[in-house]
């Protein structure tokens, strides 16, 4: 590429038409970066060909086969309920949060952060919806507490890693293990209090628009009932957990023929106790699925292990089945399915599912088994509305044979034999093969926004290395603050840093601070190793833009953010991460 001053005017101008059009929030980000590429492409300052490479970087198509994997995992594994037992005794946001940050900040110090915030996204995003509270009130902090906690170790975030291999290709050391555990343990307490006090009130509350125009839950009677040797049996309601569940509730049990109405939570539950829950639908799946002692009547399971869908559907005026008890349709034979859940509008069931006469209107929840799409197809007598949770009844030694590959895998991954990229993608093939995930879920994950921005993201970085942009940049922000002595040149690097990271890649970053913090200590004869720590914090910084970090654009869409509210939290939350960094790097280094 020729060097003309035109180039880096150009760069500059699509740097700056990119920060406009994200805070303006007038047109889709996709549409803001994917414009910005074009031009650089028509004005000859990248090639076509960059732009394809970076549509297929490694770490781009690694982040999709992280999300691939985790929605493979969580339609075969109850993560749901492992994770409910986590955070059972949060009950506010507030609390849910803390709990939230404070687990996965620890465990994105020794895991990528890009899995954990696929895996976390869908299970938040439903903790909110299932609390009223705006996902937009949870998902800032998931991703901000991901990127403190990766920066307690070198193996914590990639960044890290890069900048060890250009310390040791100049210097005989790398940076240590104290020198990320300290600074990096001190940021996340500070950015972690923050969230959960300040930084709350600034986070945005704001709902999904489609979940605006959302139908009023149905609320369904659903028969459960407690097996012999239930961990439930010889509990009160209260203890077993049953009293104040989150939109649903226990209204009867019947018990040898006994009715109890208006159940005490002292009341002592017994095997073979029928216990009748009413409850809006989503409530109602969670319900039927997670793993909490309660099971489904021998008469109305087709078997909740093995069912195929939880399928909504709706008795027509015309059908033959109205007038009749699901006893006398003959109705899991007919269909291949069993009711599970009943809902009639206006009306208060009571009574066994399989008693229950049914009428015009009613809307049936089913286990529906392998052959239920086939026989219902052409019915007339049955309409299906929905499919409310799918469910390939995998035989248990695929997921074991997954389970085992994986960590085989992952072990290879540990140990230096295999890439992350590659134990990945085994991981999605092995899924594939498996059976664990499909093509058609494969292409309904595979966000084009999403990809666009990353592609875009990455050729705007090139634009700017290449072009010197980002270095010139850099250069004359260091030499302003060279007046203030070791101090101001910390304080600089330190910030230009955290200014490149904002808009290009974090190792892009560190790519550029690296060679003009190594000139800069030898130059004055400063201790390398704090200017270096000061690179990696910097680096890492990525809380001012929701572009300036992967795990920052996964959750801008399903928060519903706007580029100004990554400014309104972001702000204050650099701040505080910059002081604490910077203060500590002079205490022990300076």
């Amino acid at each position: 590429m020729a060097d003309f001053p035109i180039e880096k005017w150009v760069t500059a101008l699509v740097l700056l038409w990119c920060v406009i059009g994200l805070l303006l929030d007038k047109i889709r980000p996709a549409i803001v970066f994917l414009s910005g590429v074009i031009i650089l492409i028509v004005a000859r300052v990248v090639e076509p060909v960059d732009f394809l490479r970076s549509l297929s970087n490694e770490s781009i198509v690694t982040i999709f086969l992280l999300i691939f994997i985790t929605a493979g995992i969580r339609g075969h594994f109850n993560l749901v309920g492992f994770l409910n037992i986590l955070f059972r005794s949060a009950k506010t946001p507030r609390g849910f949060m803390i709990r939230m940050t404070a687990g996965v900040s620890l465990i994105s110090s020794v895991v990528n952060n890009t899995p954990i915030v696929a895996l976390m996204i869908p299970y938040v995003y439903q903790w909110s919806k299932r609390h009223k509270v705006a996902p937009s009130k949870l998902l800032i902090p998931l991703s901000f507490a991901t990127i403190v906690g990766g920066m307690m170790t070198v193996v914590g975030t990639s960044t890290n890693l890069v900048l060890n291999g250009f310390i040791l290709s100049k210097e005989p050391e790398g940076l240590g293990f104290l020198d990320f555990l300290i600074p990096g343990a001190l940021v996340t307490v500070v950015g972690l209090v923050f969230l959960a006090t300040f930084g709350y009130k600034l986070l945005p509350s704001r709902t999904n628009p489609l979940d605006e125009f959302k139908t009023n839950a149905r609320e369904y009677l659903v028969e459960t009932y407690i097996a012999p040797g239930s961990m439930l049996a010889g509990k009160s309601i209260a203890a077993a957990n049953l009293r104040n569940l989150e939109g649903i509730y226990l209204f009867e049990i019947v018990r040898d023929g006994e009715v109890i109405n208006a159940v005490d939570p002292e009341e002592i539950l017994q095997a073979d106790d029928h216990l009748y829950f009413a409850g809006d639908t989503e409530k109602v799946v969670e319900l039927l699925q997670h793993d909490n002692g309660l099971q489904i009547p021998r008469s109305n399971e087709l078997g909740m292990e093995e069912h195929v869908n939880l399928v909504e559907t709706v008795i027509p005026r015309n059908s033959e089945l109205i007038g009749r008890t699901l006893k006398e349709t003959d109705f899991r034979d007919k269909y291949d399915a069993a009711v599970v859940a009943v809902h009639r509008n206006g009306e208060n069931l009571r009574g066994k599912i399989g008693s229950i006469v049914l009428e015009p209107g009613d809307l049936l929840i089913l286990s529906a088994g392998q052959k239920f799409l086939t026989r219902n197809k052409n019915d007339r007598d049955l309409y299906t509305v929905s499919v409310l949770s799918r469910n390939n009844g995998l035989p248990k030694w695929k997921k074991i044979a997954f389970v085992l590959g994986s960590i085989l895998f992952i072990g290879l991954m540990l140990f230096g034999v295999f890439k992350l990229f590659l134990s990945l993608f085994l991981i999605a093939v092995l899924m594939i093969g498996l059976g664990l995930l499909r093509t058609e879920a494969i292409k309904k994950l595979l966000d084009l926004d999403l990809l666009i921005i990353l592609g875009s993201a990455l050729t705007l970085s090139k634009a700017l290395i290449d072009t010197g942009v980002a270095h010139e940049a850099a250069t004359t922000i260091i030499s302003f603050f060279e007046t203030g002595g070791k101090y101001g040149v910390l304080v600089g690097l330190f910030l230009i840093t955290v200014l490149l990271t904002s808009f290009v890649t974090n190792v892009a970053a560190v790519s550029i601070a690296f060679p003009i913090a190594y000139s800069i200590s030898h130059t004055m004869g400063l201790n390398p190793t704090g200017l270096y720590v000061a690179i990696a914090f910097g680096a890492s910084a990525s809380f001012l833009t929701p572009v300036g970090y992967q795990t920052n654009l996964m959750i801008y869409g399903p928060g519903s953010y706007k580029a100004k509210d990554f400014i309104k939290i972001g702000v204050p939350f650099t701040i505080l991460y910059s002081l604490t960094c910077l203060t500590y790097i002079i205490y022990r280094y300076f």
